[in-house]
């Protein structure tokens, strides 16, 4: 999702799902809450990235470590085989 993408639009599933996976790959495989919260598109949209981070803490290769201290529900989600 290119920076100003979202502005006059909602975010979508697939939209939100494929930054958050963007954001994995500039840090190595892992996202953090705090990376998420400090995007300010993806913050506008917490129902939706929130969605978006459980279907990818489900898959296969992928562990996430549960949070409570924010609006995003994991304080990290770590990609072992991300390409």
């Amino acid at each position: 999702m290119p920076a100003g993408a979202c502005k006059n639009r909602p975010v979508t599933f697939e939209a939100a799902t494929e930054r958050l996976i963007e954001l994995a790959r500039k840090n190595g495989g892992v996202l953090t809450a705090g990376d998420v919260e400090a995007d300010a598109e993806l913050a506008a949209a917490q129902e939706t990235v929130s969605a978006a981070a459980h279907a990818l803490a489900g898959s296969t290769n992928v562990f996430a470590s549960s949070g409570e201290s924010s609006w995003f529900p994991y304080d990290e989600i770590r990609f072992t085989d991300l390409h």
